[in-house]
């Protein structure tokens, strides 16, 4: 019988990029990756690593979608093998068909270039659905590129000071083909005064309130292009409030790059990486991965990154703990260049992280589809991280308890208290 093949470890546009480049390439200035991982252990050992980094990592991809995303990331031994082992363990379970897993649709034409960049055989049905998906996508992003320009174009013309963000910043500027980056909508950085007058000048172009859902509480308006392309004007960089911090510094480090032909703001390479990864963390949209290819890619083409910075900004804004979690695992999972020294210092920092730190980190943890409370359990580290598990779901901080509950009236805060316990025991009961 023939040896299956060891498990892994883990668990629109124009712009020509050598996408085979990985970080095995960088042994001259990054430490390899068994360096990596060796470092790690020891941190694990030495107990620098973060106590509820275990219970954290349950928003981060299985070992299945970490094998496509090696496939799309790596050079084309490691693109090989992991496509290999991948088809190993699907047809364990009958199936090596790419459609039955709906949270890759995102990555499908990042896979199909792969594949055919790195001339890996592919079965005809995979081969059919991935070509179709990537002449879709192809077909979708000159729409997109169309309505982004002319919003780009008006906003410049009007001198408004807006930033681009997330996938249509970044399809151009670290994607060797925009089509490969799917972007499901415009997001724009604005001043808070700035908000209404865009919005009204965006009707010009076809844009109109999104009244199909409820508009985000109190960071950003959602319109909707007559083509049903969303767009959100964001006055803050993240869904929560308490990480919202030192954005007039991020704000003035932007920078203009050439985005649909238009001369545009886009965030600084540092700042653009701490945004994906603490939005992927603050996000329930996390499931779709392509904040992984995202922050790989933003790290393995800007070899230059200004990690001292990075790090400084992590603890203003107080995202640590959650970079600590996607941090690691890019560099262990999917070999991203990120420094060995740099993790060393941001797993002790991340160590230090207050209760109020915690608490918001496993409250994003909690919202993902494995947050059950037994899980965070069951994963926490030794009997420190079980413990803080368990006060943070009966008994949190004041602060966090107002946040979470929406709590106007602050007498009422001890019935919230007694509530608590009760939410979860009925919570329970109805799931069983």
């Amino acid at each position: 019988m023939p040896t299956p093949p060891r498990p892994s470890q883990c668990s629109l546009f124009d712009t020509k990029i050598d996408l085979s480049r990985s970080s095995n390439d960088l042994q001259d200035v990054f430490v390899p990756k068994t360096d990596n991982r060796f470092l790690i252990s020891m941190n694990r050992r030495s107990g620098f690593k973060p106590v509820l980094a275990e219970s954290l990592s349950v928003i981060l991809p299985g070992s299945e979608e970490t094998l496509l995303l090696r496939t799309c990331l790596l050079s084309a031994e490691s693109a090989q093998q992991a496509w290999d082992e991948w088809q190993f363990h699907r047809k364990e379970r009958a199936t090596t068909f790419l459609g039955d897993d709906e949270s890759i649709n995102k990555l499908r034409p990042s896979i199909f270039h792969a594949l055919r960049r790195h001339g890996i055989t592919v079965d005809k049905a995979n081969q059919t659905y991935l070509r179709s998906a990537y002449l879709k996508e192809e077909l979708r992003s000159k729409v997109f590129r169309r309505i982004c320009r002319a919003t780009l174009l008006l906003l410049r013309q009007e001198g408004i000071p807006a930033i681009l963000l997330k996938g249509a910043a970044l399809a151009e500027t670290i994607y060797d083909c925009p089509v490969l980056r799917h972007c499901h909508d415009i997001d724009l950085l604005l001043p808070e005064e700035e908000i209404n007058r865009v919005a009204s000048l965006l009707v010009v172009l076809g844009f109109s309130k999104d009244t199909r859902k409820s508009q985000p509480q109190n960071f950003c308006l959602r319109l909707l292009h007559e083509s049903r392309l969303p767009l959100e004007l964001h006055t803050e960089l993240f869904q929560i409030p308490y990480y919202n911090r030192c954005l007039d510094e991020i704000r003035e480090r932007s920078h203009d790059r050439l985005i649909s032909g238009v001369s545009t703001p886009i965030l600084a390479p540092s700042d653009s990486l701490l945004h994906v990864c603490g939005h992927a963390f603050c996000s329930d949209k996390r499931e779709s991965l392509r904040w992984v290819t995202d922050a790989w890619l933003l790290i393995d083409r800007h070899r230059d990154l200004d990690w001292e910075l990075f790090l400084e900004c992590a603890r203003k804004t107080r995202l640590l703990l959650p970079l600590s979690v996607t941090l690691n695992y890019l560099a262990e999972s999917l070999d991203a260049a990120i420094p060995s020294t740099f993790l060393h210092r941001l797993f002790e920092a991340a160590s230090s992280s207050n209760s109020g730190q915690r608490e918001f980190a496993l409250s994003k943890a909690r919202s993902s589809p494995n947050g059950s409370f037994r899980h965070l359990l069951a994963k926490a580290t030794g009997w420190r991280g079980r413990a803080f598990v368990i006060q943070w779901m009966l008994f949190p901080s004041p602060s966090y308890l107002i946040w979470e509950q929406r709590i106007n009236c602050i007498p009422l805060l001890p019935l919230h208290y007694l509530l608590r316990p009760l939410r979860y025991i009925v919570r329970r009961i109805w799931l069983s």
